[in-house]
């Protein structure tokens, strides 16, 4: 159904995961809107969840809001570190402006037991917080933006596959098992390389109110990550713009980076982190 070498290399971590994501370009799949049978779409989402990085990396990134009307807010500057251990995907972001520590720092783990959260905000660190908060005042990226938890909800379920953006794409429906905001949530995964390439945060009347997309891609070492995504608020039509600024992949961090206990300091960046 995919390449094998390739699709490890275009899969959100859960990156965003992706990784938030990682794809190639446009240009491959069919016209054909065939239907999964229950067993494909299995084996559809089981090798996504299975799916791992060709080696750690790291990106900075800025996000920026724009309102449907006014002007677009200053950039906001961050790191993402992504990874994976022996139970799943794993990453670190912190948001860095210019100077001092970081003013919000997370870690987010995944798998087949769960999604965990950790937290610093104002000097203090809270595991699987209630609440998922903007990154920042003024903007809509929220951790779970970046941290992508509904991918490996229980209750999921094969929705259907058609064309989006020129793509085949299979659509899953997957449960909030906390049973609070979303209450589901719809991603899409590309039919040809597996990558998550969009995402829609439902309410409890299963209206839209959110959606994350894939934008762009870039190549760093031969390798293709994410270049952009976005998040669009569906009721104020208000958009938050995250673009890579720099990246270095195929790297091997500490196992430091992605303990909580570490959240109070920032956390080293690799050397050659490459402009994109």
């Amino acid at each position: 159904m995919r390449t094998p070498l390739l699709s490890l290399t275009v899969r959100w971590v859960a990156l965003l995961s992706a990784s938030l994501a990682f794809a190639l370009p446009p240009g491959a799949g069919g016209d054909d809107y065939i239907q999964l049978t229950a067993p494909q779409a299995k084996e559809v989402l089981h090798d996504f969840r299975a799916s791992r990085l060709n080696g750690d990396l790291c990106f900075k990134f800025e996000v920026i809001h724009k309102p449907r009307r006014g002007e677009a807010s200053p950039a906001v500057p961050g790191v993402l570190w992504a990874g994976w251990s022996s139970e799943g995907p794993r990453v670190r972001v912190e948001l860095r402006p210019t100077g001092g520590a970081p003013s919000l720092s997370f870690i987010a783990t995944k798998s087949a037991q769960g999604s965990r959260l950790w937290l610093r905000r104002g000097g203090v660190t809270v595991e699987n917080p209630r609440t998922d908060e903007p990154l920042a005042p003024g903007l809509l990226l929220l951790p779970s933006d970046l941290a992508l938890p509904y991918t490996h909800w229980e209750d999921t379920r094969y929705v259907k596959t058609e064309r989006s953006r020129g793509r085949p794409v299979h659509f899953f429906l997957a449960a909030n098992p906390a049973k609070a905001v979303p209450a589901s949530v719809s991603f899409a995964l590309d039919r040809t390389y597996g990558a998550l390439v969009q995402a829609t945060s439902l309410d409890a009347a299963g209206v839209a109110r959110r959606t994350l997309q894939v934008e762009e891609f870039s190549q760093v070492d031969e390798q293709w990550i994410l270049g952009a995504c976005s998040v669009r608020d569906e009721t104020s039509r208000d958009i938050d713009l995250l673009k890579v600024t720099e990246a270095a992949v195929r790297r091997r961090f500490e196992a430091a980076t992605f303990d909580p206990a570490t959240l109070a300091q920032p956390a080293p960046l690799p050397t050659g982190l490459k402009p994109l």
